[in-house]
């Protein structure tokens, strides 16, 4: 008699439990590296999280923060050597979890394999390595989801323009797709920023974004040709429903799951693009880090400490796994689920 064969046990979205837990843990890893990227002032610092100075309380961590610095910024923060073991009349009352800098250059450390003191090791110039995968947390993210949500509203309008307008406008946005299609990606987005002559955060995030938006342009604009036929598209014109309104209220709820799943792998892509272009000297501008540039700096001595190389590439190989388990999760949840995400 053959065996009997299981199949795995399967929820209402058809999904097997094993992989939605999956794609469930993959969820709060990205909103976890998230958090880590608005918080990494107060995580890894060489500044206290709480002073005492002439008998006044001060936070001298969270004047680094993102729009709330200048809340807990003041001279007396600035004047205050906080990287020496002895800060004068500063008297340190909580330090952050990771009490180092990730500018914080002290050559008499350089390459320490990790230990203790160093959980990570640190680089060629004594930076503590995790202060600056945390530190690179931010520039990576934030140019991911820059760059992607620049792609999608760019693709959006140029799709729906193309579909709704026809003739000359849908032909020429076709071709402009086309062309933008032509160029590997990487190049077009080198290119641009050379261009630009100089690096950082916005000019890296347009580049990536310049040929991010032509796949959500051809699907937008397929799907709406595909819907101007149907009895949603007649409905909703019987009614005295204007094209923009039709597009925007009924239609694009429609390719919302799809959309996310596509913006999902392109942060994905984003980071990946970013980290290379940092990596040949064309990504975030030193003294700010981010993985590529870890990577980049770290060439040097590969074949003295192997830390350097080994932990941003398994930052950057944890988040983009992550980022691609949650767009299948995004994915199944806009094929009808109505489970939370998280």
């Amino acid at each position: 008699m053959a065996p009997e064969v299981r199949e795995p046990a399967l929820r209402a979205g058809g999904a097997p439990d094993g992989h939605r837990a999956r794609a469930g843990a993959a969820a709060w890893i990205v909103g976890g590296l998230a958090i880590v990227a608005l918080l990494a002032p107060v995580i890894a610092n060489e500044r206290p999280l709480l002073a005492r100075v002439d008998g006044r309380l001060i936070a001298p961590a969270f004047a680094d923060l993102p729009i709330l610095g200048p809340l807990f910024d003041a001279p007396v923060v600035r004047s205050i050597p906080w990287y020496q073991k002895e800060t004068g009349r500063a008297i340190v009352l909580l330090r952050p979890p990771v009490p180092y800098s990730y500018r914080g250059i002290l050559l008499d450390d350089a390459l320490l394999p990790p230990g203790r003191r160093h959980l990570l090791g640190t680089d060629a110039l004594g930076r503590d390595l995790l202060a600056r995968l945390i530190h690179g947390t931010r520039p990576s993210l934030l140019i991911g989801f820059v760059a992607t949500a620049v792609s999608l509203l760019l693709g959006l309008f140029l799709g729906a323009l193309a579909a709704m307008r026809g003739g000359a406008a849908d032909l020429l946005i076709v071709r402009l797709v086309d062309v933008v299609a032509c160029f590997p990606p990487f190049v077009l987005a080198l290119a641009f920023v050379a261009a630009s002559g100089h690096g950082g955060l916005w000019p890296v995030a347009a580049g990536i974004a310049l040929n991010r938006w032509t796949g959500m342009a051809r699907y937008v604009r397929g799907e709406i040709l595909r819907h101007r036929r149907g009895d949603l598209w007649a409905s909703a014109r019987a009614t005295g429903a204007s094209a923009p309104r039709l597009v925007v209220r009924h239609l694009l709820p429609l390719l919302a799951g799809p959309l996310a799943v596509m913006a999902s792998f392109g942060v994905a892509h984003a980071i990946v693009l970013e980290s290379s272009l940092s990596f040949v000297g064309f990504g975030v501008e030193p003294p700010a880090p981010s993985w590529g540039t870890i990577l980049a700096e770290s060439r040097a001595t590969l074949d003295a400490a192997w830390w350097p190389v080994v932990f941003p590439s398994l930052g950057l190989l944890v988040t983009l796994g992550a980022l691609c388990l949650a767009a299948e999760r995004v994915g199944g949840a806009g094929r009808g689920r109505q489970e939370p995400l998280f």
